[in-house]
């Protein structure tokens, strides 16, 4: 009680002087509650509560805290979508989400609570400190980047059925061709194996499951397809490029102009290498894994299907892949070609241009 009457005498002598302070509002997101810690301009308290994860306590809370401006930082996750939209919707408040990889220093930190989380993103928006946001799509790339998404657990767990049934398989002593499922007749082939009855009867069930997992997989991909975007047409003039791998970058870049250079986009796609480097030396790895790895999923994808490819347009980039291929080898090349189509896919979004292969760089990436 005493704390609330604190942050209302605080409020009535900003109102008094006719100054309004922005008010720094962290919040740490769980699906048990949400754990807020708000200071002022001056680093002072204003509150410090934990609040239920819904709609009507998270604005009933900015209410009390006042009409002063407010930044309000939080950590991407599975509530972001709800969030973000109610609190876009109300006057005065500002959203800045970020991702939690770039706070690692708060969880590697002693003493780590749901407390301690909300206090320091707060004192870091107050510095002007925080990393970048996380970019909020709405409209109909939103609902494409969900329906991607959708897809793709779909697919996941369709494929998982599938390594199921090659491991019973195996332990009947039958080892199923490479590219067996891709045969119309995969099933009817599978019901004719000499296996046992149990294994027989479980490898029926999983296959329903399969059946299903398709079926739900082509519904979906079905409303992907039927998305309209002017920009779907430029991204599909790149070679290699596709109706679904197009709509994928859209769904993952989206305003292009969001990023400082070609390095950042093609960091986001996870297309970057990690580094190393300690005084006079410097380490380049394995591409990094943080990103979005679908883009990189589909773009690998893509870049086998270019390389294979004999149009004239795709000729720029199959002389950038033979290039790097004999310095560095296949693999290295296919992930060069990759982040190549997507610094492309980056350009082309942001000049709004379609693909013209008389004006590709071939200087690597």
């Amino acid at each position: 009680m005493a704390e609330r009457l604190n942050v209302l005498g605080a409020q009535t002598s900003c109102y008094m002087k006719g100054a309004w302070e922005m008010i720094y509002i962290g919040m740490d997101v769980s699906c048990k509650s949400f754990v807020i810690h708000a200071i002022d301009k001056r680093k002072r308290t204003v509150c410090k509560e934990e609040i239920a994860p819904c709609k009507e306590a998270l604005v009933g809370l900015l209410n009390r805290l006042g009409k002063e401006p407010k930044l309000v930082v939080f950590e991407a996750g599975n509530q972001m979508k709800w969030i973000a939209q109610t609190l876009m919707k109300i006057e005065s408040v500002e959203v800045h989400v970020v991702h939690p990889n770039e706070l690692k220093w708060i969880s590697q930190s002693n003493g780590k609570t749901d407390k301690v989380d909300a206090r320091k993103m707060a004192e870091l928006a107050r510095g002007d400190l925080l990393p970048r946001k996380v970019h909020i799509v709405e409209g109909h790339v939103r609902q494409l980047r969900e329906m991607l998404s959708g897809r793709q657990v779909l697919q996941s767990k369709r494929v998982a059925l599938i390594n199921g049934i090659r491991a019973m398989m195996l332990q009947e002593g039958v080892k199923l061709p490479e590219k067996f499922f891709n045969r119309m007749d995969w099933r009817q082939r599978l019901e004719k194996s000499p296996v046992s009855e149990v294994t027989r009867m479980i490898i029926v069930a999983y296959m329903q499951g399969i059946s299903g997992l398709q079926a739900a997989e082509e519904v979906l991909s079905e409303r992907i397809v039927a998305i309209e975007d002017g920009r779907l047409k430029q991204l599909e003039s790149i070679p290699g490029l596709g109706v679904l791998s197009s709509r994928v970058l859209l769904g993952a870049l989206d305003d292009a102009t969001r990023f400082d250079n070609k390095k950042s986009a093609a960091k986001y796609g996870a297309l970057t290498p990690t580094v190393y480097q300690s005084g006079n030396v410097t380490h380049y790895g394995h591409i990094c894994r943080d990103g979005r790895h679908e883009v990189r999923k589909v773009l690998l994808q893509c870049a086998h299907t270019v390389v294979r490819m004999k149009s004239y347009d795709s000729r720029p980039l199959r002389e950038f892949f033979e290039r790097i291929q004999k310095r560095r080898g296949k693999k290295i090349a296919i992930v060069a070609l990759a982040r190549k189509l997507l610094t492309i896919a980056y350009g082309i979004l942001k000049t709004g241009t379609f693909f013209d292969p008389a004006r590709l760089s071939l200087r690597p990436v």
